[in-house]
């Protein structure tokens, strides 16, 4: 008996698809996937969501769900190569990431007659994402949080041709093909995430595993891995606005080191917080403790 296979699904890319709250946003030869969920009740505030590697929006479900009900309208969005955007490949007039998302944020604005500004959140490589925001010194953006940020690395030249050499992205899109039949597989990496069987146990392995069956993904990661970089220590000393800071405990992605350097290289002000039995995904199966210091957060700065 043979291996199972995935067929790669094409990515339609039009309103209402995936999910009935799915938009997109053209920027250039790219189309952004990204969803909005009103605040239930009276507003009293915004947020823009950033996911991590190789994620979508569905990672927020939970948060989106703690954040609503106390009255935030969230705007979650796939980054390119993930979710239901676009994918990168050679051929593709490039776009760097975060002047898609700011121009994003620009468009959402401009229906608004006197928007409130943004809270950024970001998850993993969001958290990277995120800063890179935060380092362009928007004043569109009021506050920043961070949940158990991971930096990607900055590839060297040589380790940048290899990425996008066409044989890297065959060998990403045929693994892709053989793991994702494998619902056991892909929990098993979830489980590593988020450090919770009884989570896991319950969870849809689709939400994760569908966005990943977009035809070109193993390309797409591959070309974005090719970019890679991350924001320099260094200027995260001159962020102006609010940061919170959201650690998990048990997270096994993120080193101890990494935790301790970005800790201490955030302003003095910054609000930090640990979720001792948390993984790397607390946004998930703790969001609610995670919404809980966001609140406060919030509260804290007048947000």
């Amino acid at each position: 008996m043979g291996l199972k296979t995935i067929e790669f699904i094409e990515n339609k890319q039009e309103k209402g698809w995936p999910f009935a709250n799915s938009e997109y946003f053209a920027s250039g030869e790219y189309k952004i996937h990204y969803r909005i969920d009103a605040a239930k009740g009276k507003e009293k505030g915004k947020m823009f969501m950033i996911h991590g590697f190789g994620c979508n929006t569905t990672f927020y479900d939970e948060l989106v769900e703690e954040y609503t009900k106390k009255g935030y309208r969230t705007v979650r969005v796939d980054l390119p190569d993930f979710g239901f955007s676009t994918r990168e490949i050679n051929e593709i007039a490039y776009k760097p990431r975060v002047d898609m998302l700011v121009e994003l944020m620009d468009y959402l604005d401009s229906l608004e007659n006197n928007p409130d500004k943004w809270i950024v959140v970001g998850h993993s490589m969001g958290g990277s994402v995120t800063l890179d925001i935060a380092d362009l010194d928007l004043d569109k953006v009021k506050a920043y949080m961070l949940y158990a940020p991971m930096f990607m690395f900055n590839v060297p030249k040589l380790l940048s041709k290899i990425f996008r050499m066409k044989w890297m992205g065959i060998m990403m899109d045929t693994a892709l093909k053989y793991v994702l039949p494998y619902d056991a597989l892909v929990k098993a990496v979830l489980l590593i995430a988020t450090m919770s069987p009884r989570y896991i146990a319950k969870y849809d392995a689709s939400l994760a595993a569908d966005s990943l069956k977009v035809k070109d993904t193993g390309k797409g990661l591959c070309y974005m891995s090719s970019k890679a970089s991350h924001p320099a220590y260094e200027d995260m000393k001159k962020i102006k606005a609010p940061v919170l800071l959201v650690w998990g405990g048990l997270d096994l992605f993120v080193p101890k080191s990494k935790v301790k350097k970005l800790s201490e290289s955030l302003p003095d002000s910054t609000e930090i917080h640990t979720i001792p039995l948390a993984g790397h995904c607390l946004i998930q199966n703790f969001s609610k403790k995670s919404a809980k210091y966001g609140m406060n957060f919030i509260k804290t700065n007048n947000l």
